[in-house]
This record gives structure tokens, sequence and C-alpha cells, in this order.
């Protein structure tokens, strides 16, 4: 499968209450990888539901062209730059304007971004659009294990939202795959764990109990729930790829996100 190149934001805000306007903000290796290098020009152009990126080349022109021809369309131009992140440089570039809100995007809203050589897409994440209630996205990660030649994929969830769907700390779920899809559901307190057993064993699933997460916050832990192994083999889950969570009390799909319903 080929690796889908995705980022996750979100529209943040910045002025101040006197100027306030929405902004976005990219970082990160995978930009030099596109070629959004430092000093790179970069058109911000609203789209439906969403901005486009586009990487401005040696061939543009002059720069009052592009900049009229840019607003004409009601963008704007930036440039990408790099900032000290402790002990190395990250390339960076950020956006911010009116011109945002004509994307369809408003502050808060999460987005997704799918990026290939010159180019940068964004869409609001809407569940209802993709045919949910209630959504979360996750990037599948990896674990090592002595036994095996190379990393295993790995399914991660934390959070507080686990609490109230039912998922808190200690609590017994039982996992079923299968491919594309992988489902939780929680199971009553008082279930006998022997005929637990049998049931999932009969029915290839797996048994997965929440447990702490490794931050701890102020006011306590957050629940976690990893999920790896053949139930996430079975799934065809790989590393790095983009899933959706939906989510109601009692129950969690993880599933590949549907980008076209995006609007990609």
């Amino acid at each position: 499968m080929m690796k889908t190149n995705t980022y996750l934001l979100s529209v943040s805000c910045t002025g101040g209450e006197t100027r306030l306007r929405p902004r976005l903000h990219f970082a990160g290796d995978w930009l030099n990888a596109i070629g959004f290098i430092p000093g790179a020009l970069v058109q911000v152009l609203p789209e439906p539901n969403g901005m486009v990126f586009n990487l401005c080349n040696d061939n543009i022109g002059t720069y009052s062209d592009l900049f009229h021809a840019t607003r004409n369309q009601g963008g704007g131009l930036v440039r990408v730059s790099v900032k000290n992140e402790r002990d190395h440089k990250v390339t960076t570039f950020v956006t911010s304007g009116q011109y945002i809100y004509s994307g369809g995007l408003a502050m808060g809203d999460a987005l997704v971004a799918r990026y290939d050589p010159g180019t940068i897409r964004v869409r609001k994440l809407d569940p209802h659009q993709l045919g949910y209630e209630n959504i979360r996205l996750t990037a599948v990660s990896s674990v090592s294990f002595k036994y095996a030649d190379a990393p295993a994929p790995k399914v991660r969830l934390c959070g507080d939202w686990l609490n109230d769907i039912g998922f808190s700390i200690k609590a017994i779920a039982t996992a079923e795959s299968e491919p594309g899809v992988i489902t939780l559901k929680l199971q009553p307190a008082d279930t006998e764990y022997n005929a637990l057993m049998k049931f999932v064993r009969g029915h290839k699933m797996k048994i997965v109990q929440v447990s702490k997460g490794s931050h701890i916050k102020r006011d306590g832990v957050r629940p976690y729930i990893g999920i790896a192994g053949t139930c996430v083999d079975r799934a065809g889950f790989e590393p790095e790829e983009m899933l959706a969570v939906s989510y109601e009390p009692g129950t969690i799909k993880l599933q590949r996100l549907d980008f076209k319903k995006l609007g990609f």
C-alpha cells in the first residue's frame, strides 16, 4: 500500500482581541521533501471547504503580477521559513487572514491536509460528511519486537473522550478485526472472564484492557488503548496510515479515512 501523505492541523487565531484573524501553521521535515524549503514562495488560495497551497517556482514572472493575480483570486502569498526548536531546526510557514474564511473554514475547525510535491490541500474534518456522528483522527504508529525483523503497526488511542463513552481505565473491551476495520466493544464490568475468553477465541477476536496513559495531567491520568499484533495485521493497517475513529457510548470503530468524501 502506498503511504498516504497527510498532516493534521486546526484553525487557530492570531492578532489579539482587536485584530483577531484565523491562522494556519505548518511545520516539519515533510515540507522539505515536497519542495517547500526555507525561502520558497507559496501561493495560498481558498477552495470549497478548504484551502490549497501552491509552491511558486522560478518561472512566475514578476512578484507584482503574481501578487495581484493571487489577490484577485481571494488569496495571499507567504514565505517558507525555518525556526529553532530545541536542538534542531524545523521548516515552517504560517498564513493568516480573512481569506481563510473564504474557504469555509472557521477558528477551531479540525483540518486534514494531503500533500504532494509542490502542493498542499487542506479540508475541514466534517464527521457528517464522512457519515459519522462523532469522529477523531489517529495515525498508525509502529512498535519493535525482539523476534521481528521490522517494526509492526500499532494503533494508539488516548484522552478523556474515552471516559465519556465508557472506556475508562481498567475497562475491558473486545476487538474484532476485518479488512479495513477494527471494532472495539465495551464489556460489562460483571462479565465472567472465562466465558468471555471462550467467546473471543471462537470469533477470532482480542481482549483489550484500557490502561493508564503515560502522560500524567494535573487532575489525574488519561485512559489509553494500545492495539498491535494480528488484530492490526488482519485489518491491513500500516505505519503512518491515517485512520478515522468514529465512536459512541460503548463502541469505537477504526477505519481508513475516505478522502474522497472530504473533497480531495
